[in-house]
């Protein structure tokens, strides 16, 4: 259901998740924090929606992170605390989640947004986006933003980026690893559909399976995702989708998966 900060919307399989707040450059307060997670909770499990965009209102921001203001207007430690906390649950969530999600980002993808853009599985950036951790420069740290930015970025680069607080380009975001692709602005949201149109024809059962085991093996030891992966491999052999998929394929026509 969409609020004034978050609109919600189901185009072609996909769900829409608008951060709105174009005024403030699509900061996040606990509220939209909250919706997230909500929304992403109640298409977990209908099977017509097969993948997400997170996205910000707009064209000048993604999100510049947790709304500085609301920090400034006598929240008690708890309600900081509690927001701090809300914000890495959800990246934990999102990864867990069986859909892809995907962070269409247009402007500026900072703090916590940018933290927020690294959670999602992929990410597609229009050409004058520019991302950053700037926290250090208001006399704080990216702590828990560290998480997601440390799969994708060199330990040795996102320490200058978080010591710095300087900004990149998105050709720069490109090169260190943090996001899929670059895109001029007028394609940019025709070369979306054409990524969610690819995502939302693989089985949805696989994906699941695939998405969590991806996770998983990146916080394991090289023996432990070994064997862990075996396993996963052993199990989803056995899924209904695989065994159509294999079919199709030496039957040399396309799948009719059931997500099963």
């Amino acid at each position: 259901m969409s609020s004034p900060e978050l609109i919600v919307e189901v185009k072609d399989s996909t769900l829409f998740l608008i951060i709105n707040r174009p005024s403030k450059m699509n900061s996040i307060t606990m509220e939209v924090l909250d919706a997230i997670h909500q929304e992403l909770k109640r298409f977990e499990n209908e099977h017509y929606v097969r993948s997400v965009v997170i996205r910000g209102s707009g064209n000048k921001a993604f999100s510049t992170g947790v709304d500085l203001s609301t920090m400034a207007e006598g929240a008690t430690f708890y309600e900081l605390h509690r927001a701090r906390a809300a914000l890495g649950g959800l990246f934990q969530y999102m990864w867990s989640y069986p859909k892809v999600i995907v962070a269409a980002v247009d402007g500026y993808a900072l703090a916590g947004g940018f933290g927020l853009m690294a959670a999602c599985d992929m990410v597609l950036a229009t050409s004058r986006s520019k991302f950053g951790a700037p926290e250090i420069n208001v006399g704080v740290w990216p702590f828990v933003i560290t998480v997601p930015l440390l799969r994708y970025i060199a330990p040795r680069a996102l320490f200058e980026l978080m010591i710095t607080g300087e900004r990149i380009d998105a050709n720069r975001a490109l090169e260190l690893g943090v996001i899929n692709k670059v895109v001029s602005e007028e394609e940019f949201d025709g070369e979306l559909f054409k990524v969610l149109a690819t995502l939302n024809s693989k089985s949805g059962s696989i994906t699941a399976l695939g998405k969590s085991s991806f996770y998983k093996a990146m916080d394991m030891t090289s023996e432990q995702a070994l064997s862990y992966l075996q396993s996963m491999l052993s199990i989803v052999t056995q899924t209904q989708d695989s065994k159509e998929g294999i079919m199709a394929f030496v039957e040399k026509r396309a799948a009719s998966w059931n997500d099963n």
